[in-house]
């Protein structure tokens, strides 16, 4: 993915710290950042404890769709056995933002069932979108943080730091590949 001027958009000058990045809509205004990253994506994701061990990892699948201002998407979380968990997403573009509303419907990486969910991602450039989300998971309030980076049309990246009740728990780092093939 290169920029207007053919330069990798991690090399050029809008996110070199010369100039504010710019950020890029459509005619709904959704941010061309969210655009990019529909279809669907497949990797690892692995989460690492405060101290920096590995706690496990997941093989995960997310699919991305967008029409107008509506966004659904789709994770699938292969939890190394034949069995997975899957959980889908609706939100909406307001005011240049994606907003997912309170809902019950969602699942941990771990496969737990979580309630309280909510969340808002917003593009801080053309390829890097932060997310920000709550949930409950057994009885215990969790935040999480997430970083989403494009590194070309094919491949991005993803770092969640995950809060409980305030405190900082582990982070996921998922790095994943655009499937070629429809699931």
């Amino acid at each position: 993915m290169t920029s207007s001027t053919g330069t990798p958009f991690f090399l050029s000058a809008e996110t070199s710290g010369l100039d504010f990045p710019r950020i890029s809509y459509d005619e709904f205004n959704v941010p061309l950042a969210f655009l990019r990253n529909c279809g669907t994506w497949e990797g690892t994701a692995r989460r690492v404890n405060r101290v920096g061990k590995l706690i496990d990892e997941h093989l995960v699948r997310v699919k991305i769709e967008v029409d107008k201002t509506q966004y659904v998407q789709t994770n699938t979380v292969r939890i190394n056995t034949p069995r997975e968990v899957t959980a889908q997403y609706y939100g909406s573009f307001q005011e240049n933002k994606l907003v997912f509303p309170l809902t019950d419907e969602v699942y941990t990486l771990g496969g737990e069932k979580a309630t309280g969910f909510s969340g808002i991602a917003w593009a801080i450039t053309d390829d890097m979108i932060v997310y920000r989300g709550s949930r409950t998971v057994q009885g215990c309030k969790t935040y999480y943080n997430e970083l989403i980076t494009l590194i070309d049309q094919a491949r991005r990246i993803r770092t969640t730091q995950l809060f409980e009740d305030g405190e900082y728990k582990l982070v996921t780092m998922i790095e994943e590949t655009k499937s070629t093939s429809s699931k």
